[in-house]
């Protein structure tokens, strides 16, 4: 939970400010928009297929790293 309270002489545009950095600073924004919408977990299969791929994917930049 964020609580701010409002400072002496404090403006409510710069409370609000306060408020909404404390928000990002804390990634709420991003938690909720993940909760949004389901999103099953990846299989163990294509977390592994995409594992081999990214794999071969490198090891070809390194050839061609030294090629040209």
């Amino acid at each position: 939970m964020i609580k701010v309270t409002r400072h002496d002489g404090e403006s409510g545009e710069k409370l609000l400010k306060r408020f909404s950095s404390h928000v990002k600073s804390m990634r709420l924004m991003q938690k909720f928009r993940a909760l949004r919408y389901f999103s099953p977990k990846p299989k163990r299969k294509l977390v592994r297929e995409a594992a081999v791929a990214r794999e071969r994917h490198r090891s070809e930049a390194k050839k061609k790293q030294f090629i040209g």
